[in-house]
C-alpha cells in the first residue's frame, strides 16, 4: 500500500510517499535520492515496493526540486531534514530504521550520521580524504574527513557501478574507512542505477535488519 505524506520541517512541508507492508514487522527505511532525479520513480519505485512486501515501511520524500532548492539549505537544513524523516518512520511504528542513500544523498548520509541501525549507499558522491577526485567530477563529489568515517559505527554497504565515472578505488577506500564498511561492485552499472534494478534491489534489501 502507497500513501501520499507530508514531511514538516521548520515552516518548510515537503511531499513524501510511504510504502506499508501488509504485516508491519516494526522495520522501516527512509530514502534519501541524490540531485539528478526525485525519490518516487525508477529504481526507488521497485525498492520501495520490494522492501514492503518483505515487511518493511519505506518513506520517501522530495525535500528539494532542483539547484536553486540545495543552494539554499546549509548543513543544519540538511541534518534536520533527515532527523524529521527518521522521526517520522519511528512515530509510525517502526523501531528499527535503515537509510538507503543516492549519490548526494549518500553524502549527507555519512556527513549528518542518524540514530539508524544500518546504511546502504547507492554510488555515494563523496571520497574519503586521501583520495584525489577525478577532475570532471570536481565540484559534485567531495571531500569526508576519514576521521569523521571512522565514527560511524553501524552497518555500511556501499553499491557502486563500475562504469560510474567515480573510479571503484574510491568507493573501496571509503568502506575500508568505515569500521563496519563493505563493498559491492555492480558489474555493467553506472552511476545512474537504471541498467540492472533487479540486482540493486536485491543487494539492498539482503543488507537489511532483519
Amino acid at each position: 500500500m502507497s500513501e501520499e505524506v507530508t514531511l514538516t520541517v521548520g515552516g518548510s512541508a515537503y511531499p513524501g510517499r510511504v510504502n506499508e507492508p501488509d504485516e508491519p514487522t516494526g522495520r522501516g527505511v527512509l530514502v534519501v535520492p541524490g540531485t539528478g532525479h526525485g525519490p518516487f520513480g525508477d529504481v526507488f519505485l521497485r525498492f520501495a515496493r520490494r522492501a514492503a512486501d518483505e515487511g518493511y515501511t519505506v518513506a520517501r520524500f522530495e525535500t528539494w526540486l532542483g539547484p536553486d532548492d540545495l543552494k539554499a539549505k546549509d548543513d543544519d537544513d540538511f541534518r534536520a531534514d533527515l532527523e524529521a524523516g527518521v522521526e517520522f518512520l519511528r512515530e509510525r511504528g517502526p523501531s528499527t530504521v535503515a537509510v538507503v542513500a543516492k549519490s548526494f544523498g549518500g553524502r549527507l548520509a555519512l556527513e549528518h550520521p542518524q540514530d539508524v541501525e544500518r546504511m546502504v549507499l547507492w554510488a555515494p558522491a563523496v571520497v574519503p580524504g586521501d583520495i584525489d577526485t577525478p577532475e570532471d567530477l570536481r565540484g559534485t563529489v567531495l571531500s569526508i574527513d576519514p576521521a569523521d568515517l571512522s565514527a560511524i559505527d553501524v552497518p555500511v554497504r556501499v553499491l557502486h557501478g563500475e562504469e560510474d565515472a567515480l573510479p571503484l578505488d574510491s568507493p573501496r577506500r571509503l568502506a575500508e574507512h568505515l569500521p563496519r564498511g563493505e563493498l559491492v561492485a555492480l558489474p555493467d552499472e553506472d552511476h545512474s542505477f537504471l541498467r540492472n534494478h533487479e540486482r540493486t534491489v536485491e543487494e539492498t534489501v539482503d543488507f537489511l535488519p532483519a
